[in-house]
């Protein structure tokens, strides 16, 4: 008997026609969770393999449960009368008594420990609650595997959310081998082989396939369901057409459930579960390209039918049947569809005629918002206004495109106007190629081109591409002449004046930036009286004017403590700084002010960050000590390079004090020894700049946010100057992944680039012990 039990398991689990691919650690989690609650339930969309797991999951606990293993499919079962006598189906239990089935079932299972697993519960979630709340009760020994689009929603339940499969950026460029560590790649390549034996990921194809398994959001069954068109098509072919991919993907197994055969049976089965309010919002939430918040939703979605009052609730109804992920842990809650979701909602908003009005609605809260950030910008919240901005970005591109597209060329030119921020201390490479776009397609000359022109300057100017920078803020001028708008001609003045000293011409700018001085007062445009003061004590400086760039810069601190402002604040303390170090630094403050401007930096400015770190390499220099400033060069070269423009491009006046640094220390020290103290500052900037003549720690009690051990392996890695691509080959993860990673690290150190992470770890990388730290 016993020789015949361990031979062949009791219960009817079936065994899985295709191989099982990944999923170990989710396997681990939910054979804990079983052990420690007596219902489980894994959720998620449709397709993203929730039976396939609960089964090999259930497989893996046969041993804990000697009355057996059972599998009861609920996809058959339409009235939730007949779910007990479903199960009882399933057991074998024979249907002999006057008894209702609840209590011959609850009988049966009272002096038996078995795991009972219920798959496809979703169309029968009242009845399951119901039913499970009452076996539980009465049967100590049950314990029960739940799938469903969303929780069953008794008290004791443990739900574990399946997520789609890790996929490869579609643009990572990972070499084929490294692809194979995403687990949607080796599903694929699993289920193409069935059809096509000779399929494998090569260089030929990598981009291809890394494309495909992205645009398909990891999702089993859809990756499944493509891998059997490459029986006759290419991988290029297919990720070609995912455009159209309820049509391309309509052929599933004919074993599978129905609505297992194909995408849009899948999708069909999910719109069907959902009340007619959660339709319409899956619909119109189908604009948004990426994730977004509950009063961007609101925003875009209210009316029609779906007053304002009640998204919120149907939003969560779709977020419990799985049709919406959530990241309730952030701040301000975040939402998102999959690709597959999304165009099944747009195919719907598109039917329902009311594509263009939500749209519309979508962009103009955008530009709201946008507008409201460039109002706010000169004051203290300046690094959450740009972290909400690039949290944004996605939508803020797709209003700026809806508006191009819809010839709301005014609309259009605000928005990439007032994003001028964003594009200069967030994106100054996708800035200019929006502010080209824009001024190329849109040229009737008006003030608000004007605007467009002399950011478009400004973001040239950042990138060192001073033709382009004079070309716009010729045209600027023209305009500003035409409309007599003084506004424009005080940003006329400013700009060149920057180009001016940037250029060589120090008294030439002083003049420029006075002049624009005395505009930008008048019209109390504070933020670009700060950026002008910073300029002008610059330039007063290289004119040999040092009291008066003091007053300068003195002035311009003063008024950004006074709004609580950073981002000026840390340029202007910097200036202050390299005019003491141009003017022999006679009382030793240069290099205070310099850790000064480090220390706001988490803030607001990774300009004035990586500058200072210069300033500081070029006062060791001038102390004689070489070696330190070797190393201080190579840590400022690692932050040059994360942000992608050179100290030549963007600040030539600087890039002669430390060109000439270099030169010194070259000389100093000689080539091998230089080169050992500059290799070392680049590999390792935390050391550094926490070593002496760098950043002193904070008290113990500034109460830093503590990282967690998978934060602080990407911060370092962050600091010594490694792209997401590079992290997720180093940690094994997928860009995705990382890219979460950095965005939770940025919001948790109060920081907005990559070039600010060094600077604080180094102030803070002692603080608390490495304990602490845990977490992933």
């Amino acid at each position: 008997m016993n020789e015949s039990r361990a031979a062949r398991p009791i219960g009817n689990l079936p065994v899985l026609g295709s191989s099982f691919v990944g999923r170990q650690r989710e396997l681990a989690e939910i054979r804990r969770q079983v052990e420690a609650a007596r219902l489980v339930t894994l959720t998620g969309p449709g397709g993203v393999g929730k039976t396939r797991l609960a089964i090999q999951a259930a497989g893996l606990t046969r041993r804990a449960f000697p009355d057996g293993v059972w599998l009861v499919n609920l996809a058959a079962v339409d009235d939730p009368a007949q779910l007990a006598d479903a199960i009882m189906a399933t057991l074998g239990i024979p249907d002999q008594s006057a008894q209702p089935a609840f209590e011959q079932l609850a009988r049966h299972l009272s002096q038996r420990c078995l795991l009972l697993v219920l798959d496809n519960c979703e169309h029968l979630l009242p009845a399951c609650a119901e039913l499970v709340d009452g076996l539980l009760r009465q049967a100590s020994g049950l314990r029960v595997l739940a799938t469903s689009r969303q929780p069953v929603e008794l008290p004791d339940e443990h739900v574990h959310i399946v997520d789609p499969l890790p996929t490869p950026k579609p643009d990572s460029e990972l070499p084929a081998e490294m692809l194979s560590r995403y687990e949607s790649v080796t599903l694929l390549v699993d289920r193409a082989t069935a059809v096509q034996p000779a399929f494998a990921v090569h260089d030929g194809n990598r981009d291809a396939v890394a494309r495909l398994c992205a645009q398909l959001d990891g999702l089993p069954l859809a990756i499944e369901l493509a891998a059997t068109r490459l029986r006759s098509l290419s991988v290029e072919q297919v990720a070609d057409r995912l455009d159209d991919r309820f049509r391309l993907l309509n052929r599933g197994s004919p074993a599978a459930m129905p609505r297992q055969r194909t995408l849009r049976a899948l999708m069909d089965w999910s719109h069907e579960l959902c009340s007619e309010q959660e339709r319409q919002l899956w619909a119109r939430l189908s604009v948004f390209p990426g994730d977004f918040d509950l009063n961007a939703a609101e925003a875009t979605c209210a009316g029609s039918g779906l007053p304002r009052d009640v998204i919120v609730d149907r939003l969560d109804g779709l977020v419990a049947k799985s049709v919406i992920s959530a990241r309730p842990e952030t701040p301000v809650a975040r939402y998102q569809m999959l690709e597959t979701i999304r165009q099944y909602g747009r195919e719907l908003l598109t039917r329902g005629g009311l594509t263009r009005h939500v749209q519309r609605k979508h962009r103009d809260y955008y530009l709201r918002l946008a507008s409201e950030c460039c109002a706010r910008w000169c004051g203290p919240d300046q690094n959450s206004l740009l972290a909400t901005m690039r949290r944004e970005h996605d939508n803020l591109m797709t209003a700026l495109e809806w508006s191009l597209a819809n010839d709301d060329e005014s609309a259009a030119l605000e928005l990439v106007s007032a994003l001028r921020y964003h594009w200069t201390l967030n994106y100054p490479a996708a800035g200019r190629r929006r502010l080209d776009q824009v001024l190329n397609q849109v040229r009737d000359a008006s003030p608000l081109r004007g605007d467009a022109l002399w950011v478009a300057a400004w973001v040239a100017r950042i990138q060192g591409d001073t033709k382009a920078s004079a070309m716009w803020r010729h045209e600027c001028g023209e305009i500003a002449d035409r409309f007599a708008d003084e506004h424009l001609q005080a940003y006329v003045q400013l700009f060149a004046g920057s180009m001016a000293l940037f250029t060589g011409d120090p008294f030439d700018a002083a003049r420029s930036l006075a002049e624009s001085l005395t505009l930008l007062r008048e019209q109390q445009d504070m933020p670009m009286v700060l950026m002008a003061l910073f300029l002008y004590g610059q330039a007063l400086t290289m004119c040999g004017d040092s009291p008066a760039a003091q007053a300068a810069c003195t002035e311009a601190i003063a008024l950004a403590e006074e709004r609580g402002e950073v981002w000026a604040r840390g340029l202007a303390t910097l200036a202050r700084g390299f005019d003491l170090w141009k003017n022999g630094d006679p009382e030793g403050n240069a290099a205070e002010l310099a850790r000064q401007s480090l220390r706001f930096t988490p803030d607001a400015n990774s300009a004035s960050a990586v500058l200072s770190i210069e300033l500081l390499a070029w006062i060791a220099g001038s102390r004689g000590e070489h070696d330190s400033a070797a190393r201080l060069l190579g840590a400022a070269a690692t932050q040059w390079q994360s942000q992608g423009v050179p100290i030549d491009s963007a600040f030539p006046l600087f890039a002669q004090s430390s060109n000439q640094c270099r030169v010194e220390a070259l000389d100093a020290l000689g080539q091998p020894r230089f080169s050992e103290h500059f290799d070392y500052g680049k590999a390792h900037p935390l050391e550094v700049l926490s070593g002496p003549g760098g950043i002193p720690a904070p008290p113990a009690d500034e109460g830093a946010p503590l990282l967690t051990r998978r934060e602080q392996e990407v911060a370092e890695l962050i600091a010594k100057g490694c792209t997401n691509k590079a992290i997720a080959a180093e940690l094994v993860l997928s860009p995705h992944t990382v890219g979460g990673h950095v965005e939770r690290l940025f919001n948790k150190l109060g920081i907005n680039t990559r070039a600010q992470v060094a600077a604080w770890l180094a102030q803070h990388q002692d603080q608390g012990p490495p304990a602490s730290r845990t977490g992933s």
